[in-house]
């Protein structure tokens, strides 16, 4: 009995070590095949990109030498759909954004630029000077960047350099300080000044490490003027209402917090200074109902922003009461000539969006969200960034484009239910003054088209979303 008992209890251990032996190889060629297949992913990605770079490169020289504007735009449009496609290219790579910061900044800009002049040169009758000039510089750093990652490629097929990721390069980098790349005049990449690559020993350098390289030797890119959101205006933007005021003190930051939420000073918490494209001082106020963050401009001691953590109960105010408090509390604060735009209800808060008016134009850029709880009336969100960045005394231009001559741009297929006129955005900033057409295309599709008060021309089309709730604008 103890004899069987015993073989069997080994029986079982053996054919337990099997299983575990089994599963074991079989983890192991499933991770091998994983890892396979990540590498050949991340060497197809790696090769897009050299193959994209390459074509926007070729395209942008040829941008240099062709007049016929036909032609021009069709090869601006080839320049930002091989910008796009080397983006998503280098999104498939394992490597940080932070190593690729220079190059994805570039191709953006470059695909950007081109977007915006595949729009106008055909209606300007070609290039300007300066833009001839901001493409040779584009088509200069591309030629540059095409010709590195195609020496990268070369060197991970010879075998020299390796495709790996970015975390055991900088591992592999060690304390060294890095790698350096030489760029155009045909020098090589080093690990740590002794040639042999990477992680001595003759190893290759791992192409992470290149990269890095590669970043820290890329040209400066070019000074964009267009209208577009990589411009260097767009970039550089000050808070236009916030110009010439002087710099707020410590104390008038407090006070201007304390005034907007009607409490007592003492009662704030200061949490320091906060960066972004408008400097402000940030305060903390806890209210029964939940804790008040209020941000104050450097510059003037304006409320920018504000918002209370509070989670709002049963709903007691109507919508419109709701959009009606939120219109009294911006007259409070003293802005003046505020119109509603539009408004969404959710979560029983209700968000309105005022946009500035001036002579029977609203000024769209000129925008202050504002938030009331619907089971309270109390305001509980609130910003003004946009309002503070773009308002200005604006001197609006003759319309040389009647109503009815504006209309001859909307389309047979949508039927015009109202009209007024507006300044609206552009991508870059600057401002379109327009008419806008409220249409209907059926029964439930509704759309804002604005068409240039200046030139004729349609500026944009957006979608109206309406339900219970408000209004949304896509």
């Amino acid at each position: 009995m103890k004899k069987r008992t015993t073989v069997r209890v080994i029986t079982f251990l053996a054919a337990g070590l099997v299983c575990a032996g089994a599963f074991a190889i079989m983890t192991a060629r499933r991770a091998g095949s994983m890892e396979l297949y990540a590498r050949a992913g991340t060497q197809r990605a790696f090769d897009e990109l050299v193959t994209s770079v390459s074509e926007l490169s070729n395209a942008l020289e040829k941008s240099l030498y062709v007049t016929d504007p036909a032609l021009e735009s069709a090869l601006c449009t080839q320049i930002f759909g091989r910008a796009v496609t080397a983006q998503m290219a280098m999104g498939e790579l394992p490597y940080s954004s932070q190593e690729l910061e220079r190059m994805s900044g570039f191709l953006s800009r470059a695909g950007d630029y081109a977007c915006t002049l595949a729009r106008t040169v055909g209606g300007a009758g070609g290039y300007t000077g300066e833009e001839l000039q901001n493409l040779t510089e584009l088509a200069d750093t591309a030629s540059i960047l095409s010709m590195n990652l195609r020496d990268m490629q070369a060197r991970i097929m010879a075998g020299s350099l390796t495709m790996e990721e970015v975390y055991a390069a900088a591992d592999a980098a060690g304390d060294s300080g890095g790698v350096q790349y030489a760029g155009t005049d045909g020098g090589e990449y080093s690990g740590d000044g002794d040639g042999d690559g990477a992680g001595g020993g003759g190893e290759a350098p791992l192409a992470g490490t290149a990269l890095r390289g590669m970043e820290q030797e890329f040209p400066e890119l070019p000074t964009l003027i267009y209208d577009g959101p990589f411009s260097e205006a767009a970039r550089s933007r000050s808070a236009l209402a916030l110009d010439g005021l002087p710099e707020a003190g410590e104390a008038a930051s407090a006070s201007a917090a304390a005034e907007f939420l009607g409490v007592d000073e003492a009662k704030l918490i200061p949490q320091g200074d906060c960066g972004g494209d408008i400097p402000c001082r940030r305060y903390e106020y806890d209210a029964d109902s939940g804790t008040y963050t209020v941000s104050v401009t450097r510059q003037g001691g304006v409320v920018m922003s504000a918002l209370c953590s509070c989670l709002p109960g049963r709903q007691r105010l109507s919508v419109e009461e709701g959009v009606t408090a939120a219109a009294r509390f911006l007259a409070e604060l003293g802005y003046q000539d505020m119109a509603e735009s539009y408004h969404m209800a959710q979560d029983g808060v209700v968000t309105v969006n005022f946009a500035y008016e001036t002579d029977g134009a609203l000024c769209y850029p000129d925008l202050i969200k504002v938030g009331v709880a619907l089971d309270s009336g109390d305001v509980v969100s609130f910003d003004a960034k946009g309002y503070l960045t773009a308002h200005h005394a604006r001197v609006l231009p003759e319309t040389a484009v009647s109503e009815d001559d504006a209309m001859a741009a909307v389309s047979p297929l949508l039927t015009v239910e109202g009209h007024r006129m507006a300044v609206i955005p552009s991508d870059g900033g600057e401002e379109r003054y327009c008419h806008e057409f409220s249409c209907r295309a059926d029964e439930d599709r509704r759309f804002l088209l604005y068409v240039n008060a200046v030139t004729g021309a349609q500026e944009r089309i957006l979608i109206l979303l309406e339900d219970e709730t408000g209004t949304l604008t896509v």
